[in-house]
């Protein structure tokens, strides 16, 4: 019967049944008890999870041990989901990360075998391949490989819109994970404590400007260019 529809049914069409399709599960899931959209609707507001940036702990504390991820859409996303008077409505938010910090925490992960099992699919054909930090970064990261898998996205993607305007209410900075944390949870009203989840076990504090050389520094500034100008970062 699918290779009917296939064979009848133009592309186009297809992708807009697709799409209506996955509209409608993610409509369900807005009524399903529990569920973080369900939570979004409770507290008028939106959390745009960017990969590596604190989001789980975000999740978690904001909206209750129960809520579960939904993976790392952009704005989009949640614009065809509310709805724009809805979405403009609503309190529109994220956290962003230094991206020399967080390019080697996207490594880490993936090199231990992530969390799901495209992470972990991804670990054993990619990053099996890798020996070192270095070797990833001057050898297997490129423009394309960057676009080409989540955890590596540039951030002001997931937030931006075609004139490149941040299209959220609220910034938060992983470097100011509590304060920033603070300032969401009482404009939403829920005044949750901050759970860290995720964290590294080893008690040492980890700098990660440890492990760049200059021309690993360099190449990083190259790839996220866009993340650190529009947010302002520095390795230093």
């Amino acid at each position: 019967m699918k290779r009917i529809f296939r064979a009848i049914v133009p592309v186009q069409l297809r992708e807009k049944v697709k799409e209506f399709q996955e509209y409608q599960g993610y409509q369900k899931l807005r009524r399903q008890e529990g569920h973080t959209y369900q939570c979004f609707d409770a507290t008028k507001s939106i959390f745009v999870h960017i990969p590596k940036a604190g989001g789980i702990s975000i999740i978690k504390s904001l909206y209750g041990e129960q809520a579960g991820g939904f993976g790392h859409p952009t704005y989009m996303r949640f614009l065809k989901l509310f709805g724009k008077k809805q979405f403009d409505a609503y309190y529109k938010f994220t956290f962003v990360r230094n991206p020399w910090d967080r390019l080697h925490s996207a490594y880490g992960f993936l090199k231990k075998g992530g969390m799901n099992h495209q992470d972990k699919r991804f670990s054993e054909e990619v990053m099996s391949q890798v020996d070192t930090f270095e070797d990833f970064v001057m050898t297997w990261l490129t423009p394309e490989r960057v676009n080409a898998w989540v955890h590596f996205i540039p951030q002001y993607k997931y937030i931006t819109n075609a004139k490149g305007e941040i299209i959220v209410d609220f910034v938060g900075r992983f470097e100011n994970f509590e304060t920033d944390f603070n300032v969401i949870s009482k404009h939403i009203g829920v005044n949750q404590t901050l759970i860290h989840l995720n964290k590294t076990k080893d008690k040492k504090i980890f700098n990660f400007r440890e492990v760049y050389t200059t021309e690993m520094i360099e190449k990083v500034e190259v790839l996220y260019e866009k993340d650190i100008d529009l947010f302002n970062y520095k390795f230093l």
